[in-house]
């Protein structure tokens, strides 16, 4: 007679996991787990949101990030420096260069110089710039629109404040991070 293998019983992990912040604020009932819950929506709906960038910016023909660097040219009051358009995209400046050369090349941007400082560059908008905006535009609103349906007025004021308040916070946390990665290879 043979007789059925017995399966092993693999361990129990009853226990929590640690706890993945400390701040009471963000801890309910000492578990981290509505805070988890929230990193969880926050990633699903910047995944989203690149969706929509990346679609906006195929019917223009470009990357999402040459898209990205048209929509806050074409939409400033004024020329703006590739510094100012690398701060205010939270991107570095090389990056910023090598992605507005691309629109440049294509007759998308301009490049001037700074009339106050010779050395630094200027981007403008244009005619083709204006075009592809205004091109845009419907499919821009439609899905807009439909992204942000469940924001009034109040709870747009609170939201754009949260978020501009959150990506300081997130600013100085990848520094961090970044820091203390250069400090875990030292060792």
């Amino acid at each position: 007679m043979v007789r059925p293998r017995r399966r092993k019983a693999l361990p129990a992990f009853n226990a929590a996991p640690p706890a993945t912040v400390s701040r009471a604020a963000l801890l309910v009932e000492g578990s981290d787990a509505e805070f988890r819950g929230l990193i969880h929506d926050l990633i699903a709906y910047g995944h989203r949101l690149d969706v929509c960038r990346d679609a906006f910016a195929e019917i223009a023909g470009m990357s999402g990030a040459q898209y990205e660097i048209l929509m806050l040219v074409s939409r400033a009051a004024g020329l703006l420096s590739i510094g100012e358009v690398a701060s205010r995209l939270h991107r570095s400046g090389a990056f910023i260069t090598i992605e507005a050369n691309k629109l440049v090349a294509r007759g998308i941007l301009e490049k001037v110089s700074d009339p106050g400082d010779g050395r630094r560059v200027l981007l403008r908008s244009n005619t083709k710039s204006r075009e592809l905006v205004d091109r845009l535009a419907p499919f821009q609103r439609r899905v807009n629109d439909q992204l942000f349906e469940r924001l009034d007025a109040r709870r747009f004021r609170q939201l754009r404040e949260l978020a501009r308040d959150l990506v300081e916070c997130g600013d100085r946390a990848v520094a961090m991070l970044e820091f203390m990665l250069r400090d875990s290879k030292v060792a």
